[in-house]
């Protein structure tokens, strides 16, 4: 009994510890989701991003790669690209590429763990949101005649930028992906929970049983591209390969238990089964290529900062129970706070 106590106690402590890790992303996302809607309107996203085009999923990616956004805060922006009318391969290729990577991590990856994985963390980012795109659509594309009648949710232009911007990205998105965000926390911290640090390394020494392995402990849990480069490095120190690592890297970041919740959401069970194959197939893909051309006995440059995950065990600033806070309330008043509109 006090076993389970224990259980119970660690999943709660780490369902709040993960809210408030990713809040800063989640909330920035809906307001830049705010902002967008201003500007993604039925006719510019059905212009550059309907339907099942080529260049359409080209430029989800483009715009997707470099924003700083995780995999919580990505949610809210596809929810406005989907809503405005993009079609599903467009939705799938921007959410599967753009928490993979983001200018703040690039440089972070850069400084961490050098040149190479610099490189193709953008790469693997361009190359699944592309497959991922073209594979939504050639399996589970729009219905065309469907796709043109479907009339999205503008907001009223009679009302100030700054209502609408609020009203969307804090009350209307919110109120659609709130509860997918807390599933997704309490998924994350149970994972956590359960599944020690260093259980695969001690277990398995095949690179490529330590990818598969790594992305079952990475894609449910809630990481941004940023904070998987010192996971990573924990990871290494841990005793796993480079391409295990790598693959982390794509997997961890790219996908997780709220994103998988909201895409079968916004996208249907079929396409969200193809994000995940796709997604999975490219980090391992990257993971043996890296894993062939690191060097024999290569260390990462800022392998030290590695111990830096000790910091978990000393409890949480105030900082992160202040912001899980925030986002809770904030879920909680699109919920069931405004009711006038919609």
């Amino acid at each position: 009994m006090e076993r389970a106590v224990s259980i119970l106690v660690d999943v709660g402590r780490h369902a709040w510890a993960v809210l408030g890790e990713m809040a800063p992303w989640v909330l920035g996302g809906f307001a830049v989701a705010g902002v967008l809607s201003l500007w993604l309107n039925a006719r510019v996203v059905r212009e550059h991003f309907g339907g099942g085009r080529f260049g359409a999923i080209l430029k989800a990616v483009g715009l997707g790669i470099p924003l700083p956004v995780c995999s919580c805060g990505v949610i809210p922006l596809g929810a406005s690209l989907r809503k405005h009318g993009a079609g599903k391969g467009a939705t799938a290729a921007f959410v599967t590429s753009t928490p993979q990577t983001g200018v703040d991590s690039i440089a972070v990856t850069f400084g961490m763990m050098g040149g190479l994985f610099a490189v193709f963390r953008p790469l693997a980012a361009l190359v699944s949101g592309v497959a991922c795109g073209f594979a939504v659509e050639a399996l589970d594309g729009d219905d065309p005649a469907a796709a043109g009648l479907r009339e999205p949710e503008i907001e009223p232009e009679t009302r100030p930028a700054w209502a609408r911007i609020l009203h969307n990205g804090f009350v209307v998105l919110p109120r659609s992906v709130g509860g997918a965000l807390l599933l997704g926390a309490l998924v994350s911290a149970v994972v956590m929970t359960l599944v020690p640090a260093n259980a695969i390394a001690e277990r398995i020494s095949s690179p490529l049983l330590q990818m598969v392995l790594t992305l079952a402990v990475g894609i449910p849990m809630y990481i941004c591209s940023t904070a998987a480069v010192p996971f990573a490095l924990g990871l290494l120190a841990a005793g796993l390969s480079p391409g295990a690592a790598m693959a982390f890297l794509v997997a961890g970041p790219g996908v997780s238990a709220s994103t998988v919740l909201a895409v079968w959401k916004l996208l249907g069970g079929r396409a969200t089964a193809v994000y995940v194959v796709v997604l999975a197939a490219c980090a391992i893909g990257f993971g043996l290529v890296v894993q062939e051309l690191v060097p024999a006995g290569w260390t990462p440059p800022g392998a030290r900062i590695a111990a830096a995950h000790a910091h978990c065990e000393a409890g949480l600033p105030w900082t992160v129970h202040a912001q899980a806070a925030a986002l809770v309330a904030i879920l909680a008043w699109a919920k069931w706070g405004p009711r006038g509109q919609r």
